[in-house]
């Protein structure tokens, strides 16, 4: 990857480090690329594969913590989850619930008669 697409879609922000400070080693760095990788693609990763090398080396050297500590990041578990429900709600999304659900067809037409009249 280009050196300036890692400036600039792995690059913390001032007020992502918040988030980021009370955290430890593994947490730490699979906090910040977790975070980071949702701003960009609007998903979380599904492990390790998904990262290139130079992009968990960038965000490393970001939080201070050797990129081999990645391998002992729990992608599975309490941790990972915490962690994708702290993000979401640091950027204002939540998860669907049933009575979003309920509400989908109203949408989906008002967004098809947006769409149609366009």
């Amino acid at each position: 990857m280009h050196i300036d697409e890692l400036v600039e879609h792995w690059t913390i922000l001032d007020e992502e480090r918040d988030l980021i400070a009370g955290k430890r080693d593994a947490t730490r760095l699979g906090f910040a690329i977790l975070l980071k990788f949702y701003t960009q693609y609007g998903r979380f990763p599904r492990g390790r594969s998904e990262l290139p090398d130079d992009v968990v080396e960038h965000v490393a050297k970001q939080v201070q913590v050797p990129a081999s500590e990645l391998g002992f990041y729990e992608w599975s578990g309490s941790t990972i989850e915490y962690h994708r429900s702290q993000i979401r709600t640091h950027l204002g999304f939540r998860t669907c619930t049933t009575a979003d659900a309920t509400k989908w067809p109203v949408v989906k037409e008002a967004v098809t008669k947006y769409a149609e009249r366009s």
